[in-house]
């Protein structure tokens, strides 16, 4: 398992970032639960997980 951190940069959202290289995961892309920016293209080779750490900046929400 592999472990590291990840900041949103546009509203600047932190999260923490799982990789599980023992389990296969599932295409697709990863965005920001808060903006909707991209995060991350993610591919089938291992199971990829997101959990949020540090709330977003309010200001950079409400400036969308």
């Amino acid at each position: 398992m592999k472990k590291s951190d990840v900041t949103c940069s546009e509203c600047g959202a932190g999260f923490r970032r799982l990789e599980l290289t023992s389990e296969r995961g599932i295409q697709g892309n990863y965005h920001c639960p808060a903006c909707g920016t991209l995060i991350e293209e993610l591919g089938a080779a291992h199971l990829v997980i997101y959990r949020l750490t540090v709330q977003p900046s309010t200001k950079a929400i409400r400036n969308q």
